[in-house]
C-alpha cells in the first residue's frame, strides 16, 4: 500500500470500504477485522504521518520504516488535490465546514471463513 513518490507524503488510502482484515497469513485466525456500519477509509503503513512529513525524499523511507503497521481509520478524506502541483479539489470534494460527520465500526477477531455481516452496533 505504499507509493514511490519522490517527495514522501501520505499514501495508500483506500476509500469506501465495508470491511478490512489484517493477519500474518490469509488463512490464519490470529488477526483482526474491522467492519464498518456504512463505509470508511483506511490506510495501513509502516510510517506515521509525522515520519512522512519529516522525511524529505521517498528514497529515505527505508531508513525510517517502523516494524509495526500504523492503521488509520477515517470517516472522510479531502478530495485529491492539495495544490502542491496544481489546483485544489473541486468544492464538491471538499470536507464541509461546520458539519458533523459520524462513522461506526466494530473491531473483531479475524476469522477467514466468516462472511462479513452488515449489522454493526453504533456504540
Amino acid at each position: 500500500m505504499e507509493e514511490a513518490y519522490v517527495r514522501s507524503q501520505t499514501m495508500g488510502n483506500r476509500s469506501d470500504i465495508r470491511w478490512v482484515a489484517f493477519a500474518e497469513r490469509p488463512d490464519s485466525s490470529d488477526g483482526i477485522r474491522i467492519v464498518s456500519k456504512d463505509r470508511l477509509d483506511f490506510s495501513a503503513l509502516h510510517y506515521t504521518d509525522r515520519i512522512l512529513w519529516e522525511t524529505r525524499y521517498g528514497h529515505d523511507l527505508d531508513n525510517v520504516r517502523l516494524p509495526q503497521v500504523v492503521l488509520n481509520l477515517d470517516c472522510i478524506q479531502r478530495g485529491i488535490g492539495n495544490a502542491s502541483c496544481g489546483p485544489g479539489p473541486r468544492p464538491k470534494y471538499e470536507i464541509e465546514k461546520n458539519k458533523t460527520y459520524r462513522y461506526s465500526f466494530r473491531i473483531e477477531s479475524y476469522q477467514p471463513d466468516r462472511v462479513p455481516q452488515p449489522e454493526v452496533a453504533t456504540r
